[in-house]
């Protein structure tokens, strides 16, 4: 049988350290499992991990180039988006929300302008079965 690899982590470049954690585990109930000088490493529910790395207040953030543009989360129950939706919007992060191929979208930023995204149903639920054009393009 072939080995087979999976998405474990991701990577952030952040400017505030201590901001970013608090947004990650503020709406998305993050923990923080290690925290060194400089960066901090989140595991979100469901094991997957958020590496922060602090590059400053003055790093530029190169929306719409080549790299990761956004994080994508899935959220099982409509109430569980309609949480996060309402969190981000506190937390003054929320941008839109749209539906796409009978998956609802509930968009936002962290405090660097790093795009969120939540989706339900997961894609667990509902295997996609069209591409979410606004994502694409």
């Amino acid at each position: 049988m072939e080995p087979a690899a999976k998405v474990t982590s991701t990577v952030l470049f952040v400017r505030e350290l201590d901001r970013s954690v608090r947004f990650y585990t503020g709406i998305f109930g993050c923990r923080t499992e290690l925290d060194a000088d400089g960066g901090a490493l989140l595991l979100a529910p469901g094991g997957f991990q958020i590496y922060l790395v602090e590059k400053g207040r003055e790093a530029p953030h190169p929306l719409e180039g080549i790299g990761t543009q956004y994080l994508m989360w899935g959220v099982d129950t409509l109430e569980g988006l309609h949480r996060f939706e309402e969190a981000l919007k506190s937390a003054e992060g929320y941008t839109d929300t749209h539906t796409s191929g009978g998956v609802t979208f509930v968009e936002g930023q962290d405090p660097d302008g790093i795009r969120v995204v939540i989706a339900h149903p997961s894609p667990l639920q509902l295997p996609r079965s069209s591409l979410d054009s606004r994502i694409y393009h």
